[in-house]
């Protein structure tokens, strides 16, 4: 087993997945394709995921263990990216899992098509009624340049933003700045690492079991979860600028506004149901509308900065970032 120069490095933050995490590496560690290592970032568990891990460190000469305090996701994936030394790189969450061939028809892929992206389908897996149904793309299977790509990424429907569905040349990652500390920080980054593509390649085996917890939808709908979907909505603008690809790309972003407001006008009807104040209730609505139509406009001034520490939505009336200028100090 070559793992001094492996040709994928699996990536797999853990935090807190122990109930789950020994059917995740099992599914690693059972791949038909062989050069191949796996970096598992323990982030902080208070489980004994971290024991888990190091049975299956001495388990196989594949698994490397990194441990550290609790920082998040995302920096645990920045962590690893640190120590991975594949040409090619997969990323794993610790509660999901994959097919036997999910490597090696990736890597295949990548190889015959020279792509430095490969998508593949995935499964949802509801863990409640052990059901696993395949999620197939309306996007058709082939080899396509970035802005074919970014036409259906953009608007999240015809492809969607996730690290684990695909395999990634790892020069892609070479400049890259890191990932956001928010959630939702695939959707946020997912566009500026497709620019950096030249092939992508789509594929329709479904490859990957994407476990639904009931935690999960619980957890998506809380106050700071939402308001960084929309942080992640405003990077992708920002990024649209700074690429000067805003005027060719505007109209999936326009698509993509008309899903985000309905996302969020939703998850505001379930807050208020919550804390039932018509005020705050109101004054969310207008921070949402004037969030998105700035993002909208073509002279888009928001910096990263201003983006990752503004709060779209608020448990108190407060205001607005976008109308402070107006008011004298």
């Amino acid at each position: 087993m070559n793992t001094i120069n492996p040709k994928i490095s699996v990536i797999v933050p853990v935090y807190n997945t122990s109930t789950y995490l020994r059917r995740c590496l099992d599914s690693i560690l059972e791949q038909d394709f062989t050069s191949y290592e796996v970096i598992c970032v323990n982030d902080g568990s208070t489980d004994n995921s971290l024991e888990i891990l190091r049975e299956y460190e001495k388990k196989s000469e594949k698994i490397k263990v990194i441990n550290q305090v609790n920082n998040g996701v995302a920096k645990t994936r920045n962590t690893a990216l640190k120590h991975a030394k594949g040409d090619y790189l997969a990323f794993l969450d610790s509660d999901d899992f994959v097919r036997e061939n999910y490597l090696s028809r990736l890597y295949d892929a990548a190889i015959d098509t020279r792509s430095d992206i490969v998508i593949c389908n995935f499964y949802r897996y509801y863990e409640q009624i052990n059901l696993a149904k395949p999620v197939f793309y309306k996007f058709r299977r082939g080899v396509f340049n970035k802005y074919d790509i970014l036409k259906g990424l953009i608007p999240d429907n015809l492809i969607h933003s996730y690290l684990w569905n695909k395999l990634w040349k790892r020069e892609i990652f070479e400049d890259f700045n890191s990932f956001p500390d928010m959630k939702f920080e695939d959707l946020a980054i997912m566009s500026q690492l497709i620019y950096k593509a030249d092939k992508i390649a789509v594929i329709n085996d479904a490859l990957y079991y994407y476990r639904i917890r009931k935690t999960s939808i619980v957890r998506n709908i809380c106050l700071q979860t939402q308001n960084d979907y929309m942080k992640a909505y405003a990077l992708i603008r920002l990024f649209l600028k700074d690429t000067g690809e805003y005027s060719r790309l505007k109209r999936y972003y326009f698509y993509f506004s008309l899903k985000a407001y309905i996302v969020m006008l939703a998850v505001n009807m379930m807050l208020f149901k919550e804390n039932p104040s018509f005020k705050l209730f109101l004054q969310n609505i207008y921070s949402i509308k004037s969030f998105m139509k700035a993002c909208r406009e073509d002279d888009f001034k928001m910096t990263k900065e201003d983006i990752l520490n503004y709060n779209v939505l608020s448990s108190e009336v407060k205001m607005s970032i976008l109308n402070a200028n107006k008011v004298s100090k």
